[in-house]
């Protein structure tokens, strides 16, 4: 018997028609827990956010901005989009939110021993992402004043990549 991974024509091409409508959906549906997260303790924000972020570049991208701008987690936002950097205090409030988390399922629930173990694996594999990730502090001390990222969103709206010249043309 021979087990094929192979992702069938018709739901290639449902996929392939249908992405950019998926990934606006998962967006709004990634915002929106992230909202919830502003006013329920231990529910992150930033990394919902982060998540919606990501969808609506691929989908549509002029609705990044109000993220990018917002005055609080704004900056996490784009160091984490332009740089795959997640800020030291950003790192141990994630880490700690999910320990603390896991602690408040474990004794509520009181699961078995085998959605535990799996709950709390998956938790230290995100941890452990989290914790490789890179993270600002060299930028932030080897600026000298206010650091400022603009993300080009003008130039991921294009369908096609502009061609322009480089150098002087007189």
């Amino acid at each position: 018997m021979q087990v094929s991974a192979r992702v069938p024509d018709k739901l290639k091409r449902f996929l392939g028609a249908h992405r950019r409508q998926l990934f606006n959906l998962l967006a709004w549906c990634c915002f929106g827990l992230g909202f919830v997260g502003m006013l329920v303790p231990l529910m992150p924000t930033t990394v919902f956010w982060i998540c919606a972020a990501w969808l609506w570049l691929r989908s549509r991208p002029e609705r990044v901005r109000f993220l990018v701008e917002h005055p609080r987690f704004g900056a996490s936002i784009r160091d984490f989009l332009e740089h795959g950097e997640v800020c030291p205090t950003g790192k141990k409030a994630a880490i700690l939110s999910m320990a603390g988390s896991y602690l408040i399922w474990f004794s509520l629930i009181g699961p078995g021993l085998w959605p535990a173990l799996t709950v709390a694996a998956i938790l230290a594999l995100v941890s452990t992402w989290i914790a490789t990730r890179p993270d600002n502090r060299h930028r932030r001390r080897q600026a000298q004043g206010e650091v400022r990222v603009e993300l080009d969103l003008e130039g991921l709206v294009a369908a096609e990549p502009a061609t322009e010249t480089r150098g002087l043309s007189r």
